[in-house]
Formats: structure tokens, C-alpha cells, sequence
């Protein structure tokens, strides 16, 4: 058996390949169309219920003028009813989902990154049940020091080490 060549990917737009994708800003300019001309089948059925993209006209955004419908307006497969007092609503319509879609996905982010440093946080704490023999008695060492501390050192120490409270009372 032979073996086949291995090619690496030729994407056709290598500009957008390249950049970084970011879900928080869309690329295009138009929510209606996407900036296709084309007004996105979700929001066509909020105007004709029982759209079928495969099998109907195509409704033409008017709010962007990006569809090229030069050579399809002769062979009548536009649908041009949506005037651009629809089509600005659409676009709202689309930007306000855009807009909860986005902040769903930045606080299921920031639910994730939440929880992963307190599993980091909690993996590398000392709490009791964590804490080996020698990490338990050195603790009950230092808490017995303290404890044997009389107010007369207390006194001192504060003396000493405290700014501001030199003051003999």
C-alpha cells in the first residue's frame, strides 16, 4: 500500500485565520445579515413563521446594502419586503441576544476560573486535614509559645517592636 501525501491546510481567508477569535466582538457590523446581505434565518422567522431558507425568496437586508442583487432581482428570487425600519428592529433584536449570549458565556468563564483557583487554592492550603505530623506538631510548638508568653513580655515586646506605642502607662 502506498502512502498518501500529507498537505497542510490552506485556509481561504488567511487574514482571519491568523487573527485571535474573540467572543466578545463580533466582526461584522450589521446583527441583521452579518454583513452578508442575506437577513439570518432565526430572525426571518420572527416575520414569516414557517420560513424555509432552501425553498423561499431571499430576504434582502436593507439596513447595510451589502447583498448584491443586481443579477438575482431579474430572476425574482428576492424577497424584498423587510424596508429598513425592519431591519434596524431585527438588528436590535439580534444585537440585545448577541449581548446576553456574550455575558451567559463570560460568567460561565468566570464560574470556571473561579472554581479552578480555589481546587488550586484548596489543593495547596494547610488545613488541618491536610497537614502531615510534623506540620501539626510545629503548629501546637508555636501555639504553646505564645500561650507561655507572660503580659510583662507582652508589654515588651509591644515596647519594642510596635511604632507609635512607646508610651509607659
Amino acid at each position: 500500500m502506498t502512502e498518501l501525501p500529507k498537505f497542510e491546510r490552506l485556509p481561504i481567508n488567511d487574514k482571519t485565520e491568523r487573527d485571535d477569535k474573540e467572543i466578545w466582538q463580533p466582526r461584522w457590523h450589521c446583527f441583521c445579515c452579518q454583513d452578508t446581505g442575506q437577513i439570518q434565518a432565526h430572525l426571518v422567522r420572527l416575520i414569516i413563521s414557517d420560513y424555509n431558507p432552501h425553498r423561499d425568496r431571499i430576504p434582502v437586508c436593507q439596513g447595510c446594502n451589502k447583498f448584491d442583487n443586481y443579477h438575482l432581482k431579474e430572476y425574482g428570487v428576492l424577497d424584498t419586503r423587510f424596508d429598513l425600519y425592519l431591519c434596524k428592529k431585527l438588528d436590535a433584536i439580534s444585537r440585545a441576544d448577541w449581548k446576553q449570549v456574550t455575558q451567559k458565556q463570560f460568567e460561565m468563564f468566570k464560574q470556571r476560573v473561579n472554581q479552578a483557583s480555589s481546587e488550586i487554592a484548596q489543593s495547596r492550603s494547610l488545613s488541618r486535614k491536610n497537614r502531615t505530623s510534623n506540620d501539626e506538631r510545629e503548629v501546637q510548638l508555636r501555639k504553646a509559645e505564645v500561650e507561655a508568653i507572660t503580659p510583662e513580655q507582652w508589654k515588651a515586646m509591644n515596647k519594642a517592636y510596635l511604632v507609635g506605642s512607646n508610651k509607659d502607662e
